[in-house]
């Protein structure tokens, strides 16, 4: 822990510098509510209107008017975060110090008190998980442990991009594996996104919690909220210590289950690791198909240093894309990720660009896909009753999203002439 609070005490004393320094760009650029007087620290602030952050000028970002797109929906999700914190400590204005020297204190505690009911806490987080998503053990095996020691092996990120050594076929073949980086970046913040909205889900379960320990809930909040704050307020969060990992292992001909393994420190981060896995195998046949351009993308697209910056931008951007939703069809919202993230990739800048942008174009193309989903569920609901097999209506066919929209993600068939499987990329 003594890394990270050095990072963080470093961090706050930039802070303070930052507030004595002048610079009307800055100041102008970001535009924050007139009800709070919380501010990010001024490093995010000028990488974020300089674009270097982990979308950079990503083709999906759409066109902003007086501000940058991520600009708008970063400062919603600072004010969102700064709200629950007020909320949770119970205070009229967050104090950075404070927050900083909470971190530590407010792990240590939460560890302590899961300490004696680490196995129910996991069982319950791959239980919700599970229910969330509607995931059959059938089709995909989880394995969760809460631990203070991360294991990073396996997990094959790179603390920054790397080329990989490619002769492409031609330059339309560099522009379009390009493009596909870019689509990959996005979906991973997207990923994340999902996976920070999700990790409050422990709310859902508060009763069971407190059965363990009545003081589990107030500290989960307590700790979570000091968490996504830290985010805004210290720039090099990756330079941390890691709270939590998850290896995907996909499909092959010796084991037909993707496998899910998680670890993390305390249950919210559980949980949220669990989706990250989850989310991860739904995007994942949005890949090349092409061994060479598969992992090009990946090695560029994957890694470490982008992960904070994903967390700051991915609520919004996730937000944006559930906003779209009738309430009905809210419990698809998964799937349609899913048919999303298998589209070509001009296709799929094009559709995602209309949605992120909240347009009445980007409402039809969530309806129509929400459509075509309900269509394949009956369709599916119908075909089974034949064979007496009754699942709910919303029940998550893995096994379809598994096999791709055309059936091209079955670990027999994803294979070019060199014989590549997905599961090879992680």
């Amino acid at each position: 822990m003594s890394d990270y609070k050095k990072i963080a005490e470093e961090a706050l004393k930039k802070s303070l510098l930052g507030k004595q320094i002048k610079s009307n760009n800055l100041n102008e650029s970001i535009v924050y509510p007139d009800n709070i007087n919380e501010r990010m620290h001024p490093k995010l602030e000028e990488d974020l209107i300089k674009r270097k952050h982990s979308l950079g000028a990503n083709p999906v970002l759409p066109e902003g008017d007086e501000s940058l797109f991520e600009e708008k929906i970063m400062g919603e999700r600072f004010y969102e975060v700064v709200k629950r914190y007020k909320k949770v400590f119970e205070c009229d204005d967050v104090n950075n110090n404070e927050v900083m020297m909470n971190s530590t204190p407010l792990i240590r505690e939460t560890m302590e008190l899961e300490s004696k009911h680490k196995k129910k806490l996991e069982d319950l987080a791959i239980k919700m998980v599970r229910e969330e998503f509607d995931v059959s053990e059938e089709f995909v095996e989880i394995n969760a442990e809460l631990t203070d020691e991360i294991n990073m092996e396996g997990t094959k990120k790179n603390p920054t991009p790397i080329l990989s050594e490619v002769e492409f076929e031609n330059h339309d073949e560099i522009l379009n594996a390009n493009k596909e980086v870019y689509k990959r970046r996005f979906i991973n913040a997207m990923i994340q996104g999902s996976a920070k909205k999700c990790h409050h889900m422990y709310h859902m379960v508060d009763d069971e919690l407190a059965e363990l320990d009545p003081k589990l809930p107030n500290k989960y909040s307590k700790l979570m909220a000091n968490a996504d704050y830290m985010y805004y307020i210290v720039p090099n969060m990756q330079n941390g210590i890691n709270g939590g990992v998850v290896r995907v292992d996909f499909p092959t001909k010796d084991n037909p289950k993707c496998v899910i393994t998680v670890q993390a420190m305390v249950f919210p981060v559980l949980i949220h690791e669990l989706v990250k896995g989850v989310m991860e195998i739904l995007s994942a046949h949005g890949l090349p198909k092409d061994k060479k351009i598969g992992k090009f993308v990946v090695d560029k697209a994957d890694f470490l240093a982008a992960e904070p910056w994903d967390m700051r931008l991915g609520p919004g951007l996730w937000s944006r894309f559930t906003n779209l939703f009738e309430s009905d069809d809210f419990n698809l919202k998964h799937h349609v990720f899913s048919e999303l993230a298998a589209l070509p990739v001009d296709e799929f800048n094009h559709k995602m660009k209309e949605i992120m942008a909240n347009t009445k174009e980007g409402k039809k193309i969530i309806k129509n896909i929400v459509d075509e989903v309900k269509n394949d569920l009956q369709e599916e609901e119908y075909q089974n009753s034949i064979t007496e097999v009754k699942p709910e209506i919303n029940s998550f066919t893995l096994e379809e999203l598994l096999n791709g929209i055309d059936g091209d993600f079955n670990p027999d068939s994803n294979t070019d002439d060199e014989g590549f499987d997905i599961g090879e990329l992680f």
